[in-house]
C-alpha cells in the first residue's frame, strides 16, 4: 500500500510537494482553505465584470515576475502539460525595463548587455547611473560595495552579513538623498525586501542575481506570463495533479492538528472530520504556520516552539497589488517600470502586450471596452503618500486607488503638458488585492498575504523542512533554502527539500528531487577563496583592509595566499583589483599605491 501524505496548503509549495510526491508513487491529499488554488500567486477575477461571453477582468495579488535565477519553478512548469505543450511555453521575455523619475521629461529605458569579465558588471552599472544623472561619488562607493559583495566568501556572508542590514553594508547614509531613494526603492520594488530592515546576506545575494540579470543578455532573464496566472499555470497544474490521482480539497480549512506523545495522529477539518496519513506536510505561509503549531507540537520540537511563540509581525511586511483597467493600452516599455521617487515604492507592467496566448485582451475579458491593464506592485505601506498624506495601510481602498494613480501620473507624464502618458479619461476601473480584508470597517485592514522580509539574524530562527516530529514536515517560502527569498522560487525549492525528507524518512527507493544553488560568475571564485582565507584569520574583507590599515596587512595575507592560488606574483591579484576605474578611484583616494 502506498505511503500516504496529507499536504496542508494549496499554494506553490503545497502543489509542488504534491507534484513531486505523486510522481514517486505516494498517495497524496491536499487541503486548501481558499476556494481556489495558487495561494498568493493565484489570479483574482473581478466578479461580474465579464459580459457578452467574455471572462471577468483578471485581478492579481501582484504581477508575476520570473527572473533568470528562478530555476525550480521553471523546471516544474516544464513538466506540467498545457495544450500541445507545457506551462513553461507560456512565459514571455521582457526585453527592457524603465525607471520613471518625478519631474523628468520622460522615463529611462534600459536593456541588458552581456558581460564576460567581473568588472564589466561595474561598467554596466556606471553607464546606467550616468544615464540617470547620479553623482560620480555615489556611483564609486556603490560600485565598490557591489564588487565587495561579489568577492565575499559564503562564510563571511553568513557569519557577518547575515547580522547586519543591507543598508548598513552599503553604508547608505554616505550617499546623496537622490541616490538613497534609489537604494531604498530597487530591492523593495522587485522582491519586497526592505534594505534598512532586511539582512545584508539575503538582500545582497538576491540583488547580485538581479544585477546579473541586467548584465547579461538572453530571453530568460526576466519573464512574465502570456496570460493571467491561474489560467496559464494553476488550472493546467490542477488538471495534471487530478489526473495523476492527487486528492484536491479546496475550500477546506484544517481546524486542528492532533498528536500523541511522539507524532502527529491526524488533522481535524472545519466540519469536524478527522483525516489521517503516514506523513503530514505543513505548506502554509509563516503567518498561518505560527497559529497552527500547538503547544503539544512545540513540546516535541524546540524549533517549532520557537516559531509558535514568535510574533510574526517582526518577520513580515506588506507587498500587495492593484490593477488599473484602461480603455486603451499604454504599453510604456517591453517590461517593468520602476518608480524610485514614489513614496509607496511602486513597480508597474503593462500586461496586454504579453497576454496574447488567449487572444486580444478586450475580446477575451470584461465588457469589451477595456483594452489596457497596468498592474502595480505596492511595496511600501508605511510612508505617507504624496497626494493623500496618509500611509497606504491607513487609506481606504478608494484613497489607495487615487494616490497610486496620482503617483503614476507624476512619474510618467513628465513636465511637457502636451505629452501626457496617463490621463483620467483612460481609466475604466481598478482592482485592489483581495487579500486585503476591509470587512471590519477598521484601518488598517487585515493583510492575509504578508511576506517574510528576512530581518538581520532571521536565518537562525527559520526551520529546516524536517522537524523533530518524525511524521511532520514543513514547506513554504520561510523555510531555509538556497534561494533564501520569500517568493514562488523559494516556496518551490522548500517543497522539494520537504519531499526529500519524506523520501528519506519513509525509506523510499524513488529518486530524490533535484535542487539547484544560486550561481554567480566563476571568475569571482578566486576572490571568494581569497576572502575565505581572510575570514578564517579573523580579518575583514580586502577592501576594508585597504580602507582601514592600508596595504601592509593586505600584502601579508596576499603572500600567504599565493601558495593557495598558485599565482606567482602578488601583483597578479592586485592588478586585477586595479583593472576598473571605480576601484582605481578608491585606491587613489585611500593612498594605496
Amino acid at each position: 500500500m502506498a505511503t500516504s501524505v496529507i499536504v496542508i496548503g494549496g499554494g506553490v509549495a503545497g502543489l509542488t510537494a504534491a507534484h513531486e510526491l505523486i510522481e514517486r508513487g505516494f498517495q497524496v491529499d491536499v487541503y486548501e482553505a481558499r476556494p481556489t488554488w495558487g495561494g498568493k500567486a493565484r489570479s483574482q477575477p473581478v466578479t461580474g465584470t465579464g459580459t457578452g461571453g467574455r471572462k471577468d477582468l483578471p485581478g492579481e495579488h501582484g504581477f508575476r515576475f520570473y527572473p533568470r535565477f528562478y530555476t525550480h519553478v521553471i523546471d516544474t512548469m516544464s513538466r506540467i502539460p498545457s495544450g500541445a505543450g507545457h506551462v513553461v511555453d507560456h512565459l514571455k521575455p521582457t526585453t527592457e525595463s524603465a525607471i520613471a523619475l518625478v519631474d523628468n521629461d520622460t522615463w529611462f529605458r534600459f536593456a541588458r548587455q552581456k558581460v564576460t569579465k567581473p568588472y564589466d558588471i561595474l561598467d554596466a552599472l556606471e553607464l546606467f547611473f550616468q544615464e540617470l544623472g547620479f553623482d560620480d561619488g555615489d556611483c564609486t562607493i556603490f560600485g565598490a560595495k557591489i564588487l565587495q559583495f561579489f568577492t565575499s566568501c559564503p562564510e563571511r556572508r553568513l557569519g557577518e552579513y547575515e547580522g547586519i542590514a543591507w543598508w548598513d553594508f552599503l553604508e547608505g547614509d554616505l550617499y546623496s538623498p537622490k541616490f538613497q531613494r534609489q537604494l531604498r526603492a530597487v530591492p523593495r520594488t522587485m522582491v519586497a525586501m526592505d534594505p534598512k530592515n532586511g539582512s545584508a546576506r539575503t538582500v545582497g545575494t538576491i540583488s547580485m542575481q538581479l544585477i546579473l540579470d541586467y548584465a547579461s543578455s538572453g530571453v530568460n532573464n526576466d519573464r512574465t506570463m502570456g496570460g493571467p496566472t491561474s489560467e496559464m499555470w494553476f488550472d493546467p497544474w490542477f488538471a495534471y495533479l487530478n489526473t495523476k490521482g492527487v486528492g484536491l480539497h479546496a475550500g477546506t480549512k484544517v481546524a486542528d492538528i492532533q498528536t500523541n506523545a511522539t507524532e502527529i495522529t491526524g488533522i481535524v477539518l472545519d466540519d469536524g472530520t478527522i483525516k489521517t496519513a503516514d506523513f503530514y506536510l505543513l505548506a502554509v505561509p509563516i503567518d498561518a504556520v505560527v497559529g497552527m503549531i500547538t503547544p503539544a507540537m512545540g513540546a516535541m520540537d524546540p524549533v517549532l516552539e520557537n516559531l509558535r511563540i514568535k510574533n510574526p509581525d517582526d518577520l513580515v511586511s506588506w507587498m500587495c497589488g492593484i490593477q488599473y483597467y484602461l480603455y486603451e493600452d499604454v504599453p510604456l516599455v517591453r517590461g517593468h517600470t520602476f518608480y524610485p521617487d514614489s513614496p509607496w515604492a511602486l513597480t508597474s507592467i503593462s500586461q496586454p502586450q504579453f497576454w496574447r496566448d488567449l487572444g486580444i485582451f478586450r475580446r477575451v475579458y470584461g465588457d469589451g471596452e477595456v483594452g489596457g491593464l497596468l498592474s502595480i506592485d505596492v511595496s511600501d505601506w508605511n510612508t505617507p503618500g504624496t497626494f493623500i498624506p496618509k500611509t497606504a495601510k491607513m487609506c481606504t481602498p478608494d484613497e489607495i486607488k487615487t494616490e497610486i494613480w496620482g503617483q503614476l501620473k507624476a512619474a510618467l507624464n513628465g513636465t511637457n503638458p502636451e505629452d501626457k502618458v496617463l490621463t483620467d479619461e483612460l481609466l475604466h476601473s481598478s482592482h485592489l488585492d483581495a487579500d486585503l480584508d476591509y470587512s471590519s470597517g477598521a484601518l488598517p485592514p487585515i493583510n492575509r498575504s504578508r511576506l517574510l522580509i528576512h530581518p538581520p539574524g532571521s536565518w537562525a530562527l527559520r526551520p529546516d523542512p524536517g522537524t523533530a516530529i518524525p511524521n511532520l514536515i514543513l514547506a513554504g517560502d520561510y523555510i531555509r533554502t538556497k534561494t533564501d527569498l520569500a517568493s514562488m522560487e523559494g516556496a518551490n525549492e522548500a517543497a522539494r527539500h520537504a519531499v526529500n525528507v519524506i523520501l528519506q524518512r519513509s525509506h523510499s527507493t524513488a529518486g530524490t528531487v533535484q535542487t539547484w544553488p544560486l550561481t554567480e560568475p566563476d571568475n569571482f571564485e578566486v576572490w571568494k577563496a581569497l576572502d575565505a582565507q581572510f575570514y578564517a584569520h579573523g580579518k575583514p574583507h580586502l577592501f576594508e583592509i585597504m580602507g582601514i590599515k592600508r596595504a601592509a596587512e593586505a600584502a601579508d595575507l596576499l603572500r600567504r595566499f599565493t601558495a593557495f592560488t598558485g599565482l606567482s606574483k602578488i601583483e597578479d591579484l592586485l592588478d586585477k583589483v586595479r583593472a576598473t576605474s571605480i576601484i582605481k578611484g578608491i585606491l587613489t583616494r585611500l593612498g594605496v599605491p
